[in-house]
This record gives structure tokens, sequence and C-alpha cells, in this order.
């Protein structure tokens, strides 16, 4: 049987006669043939090891959900006010320089909408290097309407190779540094077992600690409760779930089929929702083609590319400081993804009137919106004393200007 294992050297694996082995040595996981025998000798010296058969087959992006042609990317990046941001320092703030790591079933890399952005391309599957699920192609012209000129790295997986390519996203920061990812956008997962050990979550783990931020599809389970997908329910994996644009009410509400906390281990997700439903997006069907698509996997590249553009942004305010040594961007640069959901997103986030402040298993902490992320930046101080409870109200009426402005 094909297991993964934590907590042990390729060696010990040879030692036990496991076959087949494949080491991914930056998060620490070990993937090999084993028999019952073999496994729980490896257990009886302080092994993990887990059987990936089953688990396999359900890493993939969350189920299809219906869609109408309705909004394109940029509507939705005006609707948030992000375009009002570009100009907080400069140069202005596109992406450049970034990379963004896109771990999906492939991109059709000379489709209009991306041609230009892929400066990597790897495929981890015994499949051509196209995307045949009509998945990444439109993830990444998500992503790209956010930061069009960010480096987008083409990673195509299958199952367990999900691990294998967050781990060569680790190993990029040693060997290749021009090319290693600020962010990495996950529009895909697995049923939440409730396992720390979980070779998602632990792969995830790694790359948080070396300061790679990961975004993740909370999953389109919903409206049950405990339903987000692994890697979500981890702790600081960004979970992001999905929301309605209501037009006629210029307001919003969150999707019925966005997938909702608790996860199994009691913590409250989703982190952020952003809008996901009828979308209008890259296909790769051909280098022109569009389709309209629904679900968290495609909230998901627009909350990848605000991760992005941050990062961004305070690198340029270091740079324009004298803060930055060198010509290199140093991957640990600004706030940890641990202080974005605890403390970043509590301050740039809204929610349609009626609904409670605070962090919750349907909206996380709400919409990310950018007056308020200007503020964020641009004044860190007024950010840390709660500015955005004190203009909450003035920001809803914003809000509704600038939906109404870009909808017309």
């Amino acid at each position: 049987m094909r297991c993964s294992i934590i907590r042990a050297t390729a060696q010990q694996v040879r030692d036990v006669g496991g076959t087949d082995i494949k080491e991914a040595r930056s998060t620490g996981i070990i993937f090999a043939t084993l028999n019952e025998g073999q496994v729980a000798r490896l257990i009886s010296q302080g092994c993990s090891v887990s059987e990936v058969g089953q688990v396999k087959a359900s890493i993939m992006p969350p189920a299809p959900v219906a869609a109408a042609p309705t909004y394109t990317p940029q509507q939705f990046v005006e609707i948030v006010g992000l375009e009002e941001l570009r100009g907080l320092v400069s140069p202005s703030l596109y992406g450049e320089g970034f990379n963004l790591a896109m771990i999906d079933t492939g991109i059709l890399k000379t489709h209009e909408q991306v041609h230009g952005r892929v400066v990597y391309s790897k495929n981890y599957t015994t499949g051509p290097m196209r995307d045949g699920f009509d998945h990444g192609t439109g993830t990444c012209s998500i992503a790209v309407a956010v930061v069009p000129l960010c480096n987008i790295l083409d990673l195509k997986v299958l199952n367990e190779e999900v691990v294998m390519a967050i781990d060569d996203c680790i190993d990029f920061q040693d060997n290749q540094p021009e090319i290693a990812p600020h962010v990495i956008n996950l529009s895909l997962g697995s049923e939440d077992d409730g396992n720390p050990n979980n070779i998602l979550r632990v792969a995830c783990r790694a790359a948080i600690n070396r300061g790679i931020w990961i975004v993740a599809a909370a999953g389109n389970s919903g409206p049950g409760i405990e339903t987000i997908m692994t890697p979500a329910c981890e702790q600081y994996v960004l979970a992001v779930g999905s929301l309605k644009y209501l037009a006629s009410e210029k307001s919003f509400v969150f999707s019925g089929f966005t997938s909702r906390g608790p996860t199994l281990e009691g913590i409250t997700k989703p982190d952020v929702a952003m809008f996901g439903e009828d979308i209008v997006m890259a296909s790769s069907a051909s280098d022109t083609a569009t389709t309209a698509k629904s679900g968290t996997s495609f909230s998901t590249p627009f909350v990848s590319g605000f991760g992005v553009f941050y990062r961004e942004a305070t690198y340029r305010q270091a740079e324009a400081a004298g803060g930055v040594p060198g010509v290199d961007i140093p991957m640990t640069l600004g706030v940890s993804i641990q202080d974005i959901i605890d403390v970043f997103l509590p301050q740039v986030c809204i929610k349609p009137g009626g609904v409670a402040p605070g962090k919750d298993n349907d909206y996380g902490y709400g919409l990310a919106f950018g007056p308020l992320v200007f503020r964020a930046i641009a004044f860190p101080a007024a950010a840390s004393i709660g500015i955005s409870t004190l203009i909450m109200p003035m920001m809803m009426i914003m809000m509704m200007g600038i939906i109404f402005k870009s909808m017309k």
C-alpha cells in the first residue's frame, strides 16, 4: 500500500524494506510503498504512517457549482476598492517582482489573459502539461486581474503530488530564490479528517514556517457546518469562503454552497470571504476562450492576489525608506501570515448590515475592503487601535457608492 511517513528518514524506510520511495525533504514527508509489517516496524520506531490511497482520490478542486456569465474579475477588484490602492506607494502596486505559485490543474499560459506571466512550469503528473480540467487557467486569470505584473509559477499536480509541489516551493528559497513564491494559491483540497499530521497540513506548516503565505479554498460543501476542507482547516492557512453579490441591494451575502466552520478541531473558519459567484474567467479551451464559474476555487485567487499586493506594498514602503538591502525581496519582510489572520484581517474587513462584527463560521472576518486596507498599510498605528470599528458606518456607505458606480 502507498503510505506517507513523517518523523522518519529515507534510510529508515529503506531499512524496513520500503519501495518506490519519494522524499519531500523540505517538508519532512516521505512517500513509500509498504506492507503491513513494514508499517508496524516504522510505527514502533516512533514514525507516523498513514495510507494515502484514500486521500489521493480526494485531493482535487472543490465540487463545481453552477454559474451564469455575469461579472468579470476586474469588476470585483473595483467593487472592493483595490484600484484606489495602487498608487499608495511608488512605483504603483501591480505585483511586479513578486511570485505567486498556482498549485492547480495546469495553466494555458498562451491565453491572452495570462500571457507572459508564467515564468516557471512543472508537471508533477504523468499526464500532458495542459489544463485538461479547465480550472487552473481560470484561477490564474483571476489572480492576474488583481496583480497583473506578478510572476506566476504553474505547478500542475494530482493527488499526493500537491505535497511535492509545496516542497519545491520551499526549496526554491535556497536554490532558486528568483522564483521562490511569496504566496501559494491552493484552490483545491480534501475532506478534513481532524488529523494535524495530515500530509497537506504538515507541508503547509513547513512552508508557513519559511515565510510563505498559503491561501486555500474553504470548499463548496456548505451549508452544513464542519465542512471546511484540508488544508484550509489548518489554523494559519488562510481559508477563503465565497460571497454572492446582491446587485438589487448593492450588498452581499455568503454563498449557499460555501463550506463553513468550525473545523473538526474547533477552529473558527473561514478566515475571510470574497466574491465567488458567476465570474467570467479565462478558459483553457483556446487562447481567447472564457467561461463562467462559481465556487471557493475562484474566490481564493482574489485573496492570493491581495496577499501579493500587500507584500509588495510593505516592500515598497521599506524600499522607499532605505530599509531594503540589495536587490532581493526578503521572504520574511513585513508581517507573518499569523499576524495577517489574527491582527490585520479584523481591521480591514466588512460585513453586510445586521451581521455581527468579529469572526464567525460563515463570513470569517468578512470582505477585505480597499479603504480599510489603505488605512492599515498607510497608517498602521491607527489600524492597531481599532480604527475600522470607528469608521465602519462610513466605510459601508463608501462601499455601496463604489459598487453602484462600478455596476452602472
